[in-house]
Formats: structure tokens, sequence, C-alpha cells
């Protein structure tokens, strides 16, 4: 294991660029995914990226296996720039990464990839898929490894000891935290539409934090290559918080706040493309009891500096 002490003059660093002084010549992109995967300790405990160091303090890098009393994630093999791939692994869970424009699921009488049909690819045979995201929501999906791993996460999200953190770029400038707790009408809708009355469940409220407001022309100036039509005079870059989740439930909540998903030609106004769904919202963060998983969607670097670093302490913290 190698390891330092953090001296006077480091102190206050970031841990992710503190970590240079252990692998000089790792990227910064490098050293954060050791902070996701639990490998960087500070005093022997895993820390996130943005710790900052304290002198005296002994740094770090573990090899990969199990803390006492909390899983640590597993790393794998790089895969393509945003392809399917594992991001963290325990012993009954998996973590896996999907981009958008991917199927979670495999379409009945339609071939085509999904995240499914790379479940033996990533992890062996007996994975099962347990939970989705839409076609054009990036980010995590959890799969079971075994039937223990499947009764794990389901008692998890009946408890409510789920937090599944999102980040998304809305239309407009949302000036304040939100509450979004309206019932949402599912069944047999396209669209899901919001009531005005209050969910009962707080499982199925959406928490709306507003991290950065941008001028919007510029951000999707560089994103032209996921973006069409008409851009907004501003755009939120949003974090919300989910417990347990529903169909469409932040792309909707989001729209009846005023605020929706920049390109989601099904709640929004701006955008109507002529095949499939184009929005940004990621599944960046996924906290379950003894173990969590973290990712950074493609369009992060896009926002700026300010924004992306505010997003990633928002996904950490």
């Amino acid at each position: 294991m190698k390891s330092l002490t953090v001296t006077q003059e480091e102190e206050g660093s970031r841990l992710d660029r503190a970590l240079a002084l252990l692998v000089p010549g790792m990227g910064l992109r490098g050293r954060r995914r050791l902070c996701e995967l639990g490998l960087a300790r500070v005093n022997g405990r895993p820390a996130a990226a943005s710790y900052k160091v304290r002198a005296g303090e002994a740094l770090s890098l573990a090899e990969e296996g199990t803390e006492e009393g909390k899983e640590a994630p597993e790393k794998e093999a790089a895969a393509p720039a945003d392809g399917p791939r594992l991001i963290a692994r325990g012993k009954n869970l998996a973590f896996l990464y999907k981009p958008s424009g991917m199927h979670s699921e495999s379409l009945a009488g339609k071939p085509g990839d999904s995240l499914q049909s790379r479940l033996e690819a990533l992890l062996g045979g007996k994975a099962r898929l347990l939970n989705r995201l839409d076609f054009a929501t990036s980010g995590i999906v959890t799969a079971a490894l075994s039937p223990a791993g499947k009764e794990e996460y389901q008692n998890a999200q009946d408890r409510g000891l789920t937090e599944k953190r999102y980040l998304a770029l809305l239309e407009g400038s949302l000036p304040r935290p939100v509450l979004a707790d309206g019932k949402l009408l599912l069944k047999n809708r396209e669209r899901v539409l919001v009531e005005l009355a209050r969910h009962p469940d707080a499982r199925r409220h959406t928490r709306i934090i507003p991290l950065a407001v941008m001028e919007a022309r510029p951000v999707l100036e560089r994103l032209a290559h996921l973006w069409q039509g008409q851009a907004p005079a501003a755009l939120t870059l949003a974090g919300c918080i989910i417990l347990k989740g529903a169909r469409h439930q932040i792309r909707a909540h989001c729209a009846a706040q005023g605020f929706p998903l920049a390109g989601d030609g099904r709640y929004g106004a701006l955008f109507r493309p002529e095949e499939g769904e184009a929005f940004f919202l990621h599944h960046g963060r996924l906290i379950l009891p003894g173990i969590s998983a973290l990712s950074l969607p493609p369009w992060l670097e896009a926002l700026g500096e300010e924004a992306a670093e505010k997003a990633r302490l928002w996904l950490e913290a």
C-alpha cells in the first residue's frame, strides 16, 4: 500500500489533487476514479475527491477488497468512451453505466442493443437488472448478482433507504430549491400528468436543487451534436433527488414546476425531434446501506469548469 503524510504546504488541497504525490503519472480523471472506487484513503478510510486534506493526515492507496462493515467496489477494465460498462461491484449487487441512446431492457420482438443484452459480457450469466432508465437518460443502473442482491435492493427501496441523485439541465432559471410532491397519473399514458394533490408517500417526491444558472446558447453550442432546435435564454443545472421513483417522475415533476428538461420533447416546448428523444438527465449517484456508486455525465465538461465542479461536489457530498 502506497502512503504519505500531508505536509503544511499541501493542507487545504482537494484529495484528488493531493493524490498526484502518490501517483504522479496519473491524470486528474484517473485520481478521481480512485476516489470513486473507494481506493483513495485518508487515515485509512475512503474519502471523496472533494475532501480537503489537513497537515499530518495519512494518504494511501488501497488494493481492492472488502472493508469491515462496508463493501468496497470492484474496479473493472476500461470501456470505450460512453459505452456501457461496470462502475462498481459488491458481493450481491453491481452498478452499471448506461449511455443515452440505449435501452435498459431488450424490447420484445425488436432486435437492437440494450444494457440487458450486454449483461453476460459485463457480469456473467445470472445477473439481473433491478431498475431501468429512459432511452435518453444516462447513468447508473443496478443489477443483482444473486437472489440476495435482489432482496437487498428491494428491501432498501421499500424502506426508503435508497437515495438516487440525478443531474438535469432544465430550461429557464430556477431561483430556489423546490419539493415537487404532486401525484403522478401513470396508467395507460405516454405522457405522465401531475395532479395538484400531494402524494402521501415521500418516496414519490422529487427534490429539485439549482446548482448553477447559465446562459444557454454557449453551452448548447458546445453540445451541438446532442441538441437541435431553438435555445432557451437560460439553463439551470439542477440536482434532483428521489428515493424510489416512478416512470418519468423527474421529467414530469420538473415540467410541472415550469422548468422542463432541456431537449425533452414530451414534456418541454422548445424541442421536437422527428425520431426518438434527446434530453439531459443523468443518474449520477446511488446510495444504499453499506455501498454506493458514482458516475459523471459525458456532457458535464461542456457546462464550464465552475458548473462542473459544483455538480461533482453535490454528487459526492
